[in-house]
């Protein structure tokens, strides 16, 4: 008589609640580490629009003035997402290619989050490439 074994592989658990936790404060800290970015460049301006949510999650208007005279080549905008104070998630947008004078548009969409509230800064920018 022969005997067979059959192994699977188990999903992986849900992670752990402190684990989470974490991982939203470095989300936090990365947006704080984004408004420092910001800072440096005086030049740019983010602005928020309304925010809304759909059966998807939750999506924000932003737009980056250049009120210098160079062309910024990618300001990347990141949001920290909240429903009622607290944390739901973060997102970012890039908007690319912006005159010296003028202002780029995007949207940042959370997926899966309902949000009522949200504070948005450049985490990033990049120069011209020409």
């Amino acid at each position: 008589m022969t005997t067979t074994t059959s192994t699977r592989e188990l999903p992986a658990p849900p992670l752990p609640i402190r684990l989470r936790r974490v991982r939203e404060l470095l989300a936090l800290v990365a947006l704080g580490a984004g408004m420092v970015c910001a800072a440096a460049n005086p030049a740019l301006k983010v602005k928020q629009g309304d925010i809304f949510s759909d059966p998807v999650g939750s999506v924000m208007d932003v737009s980056v003035a250049n009120e210098g005279s160079a062309t910024i080549g990618a300001a990347v905008v990141t949001c920290e997402f909240t429903a009622a104070g607290k944390s739901v998630g973060t997102a970012s947008t890039t908007i690319y290619n912006i005159v010296g004078g003028g202002t780029g548009k995007d949207q940042v969409h959370l997926m899966g989050g309902t949000a009522d509230a949200a504070r948005c800064a450049i985490s990033s920018t990049a120069p011209a490439s020409n």
